[in-house]
């Protein structure tokens, strides 16, 4: 399994979340953390180069951004979670404090509802790192 470089101790705290989350759902190909200007602040996966997860992780902060000021427009209230589901991947992104949040990649065969429990359930583990 493949991970970000890390600089201190607080970001080893992140890459063992990923790792876990990757534990928890065995389709998944990758995970990231991305910061709210849409950088990588870390990720893993169980191969391969991680371009493309930070292209993806990248892509969902605009995606955010958007459906957040859509959101506001309407009345709708907050942006918790995001799937999409393509004909060879789903991504599902879970939103967290100050703009921040956690993408998981993982297979169409997957359960997209246990991938999204246990996306929901490490992304309180980061918020509590967060705060």
């Amino acid at each position: 399994m493949a991970s970000g470089q890390l600089g201190c101790g607080l970001l080893m705290t992140f890459s063992s979340l990923l790792g876990s989350l990757l534990a928890d759902v065995p389709q998944a190909l990758g995970a990231i953390f991305v910061d709210p200007e849409g950088e990588a602040v870390d990720w893993v996966a169980r191969a391969g180069d991680p371009y493309g997860l930070k292209i993806e992780g990248a892509y969902h902060s605009i995606f955010l951004r958007h459906l957040h000021s859509v959101s506001a427009a309407s009345g709708c209230g907050g942006i918790a979670s995001v799937v999409l589901a393509g004909s060879r991947l789903v991504t599902l992104t879970q939103v967290l404090p100050d703009g921040y949040h956690v993408v998981l990649v993982v297979d169409r065969e997957a359960s997209q509802a246990q991938a999204l429990n246990c996306l929901r359930s490490s992304a309180r583990a980061f918020a509590e790192q967060l705060g």
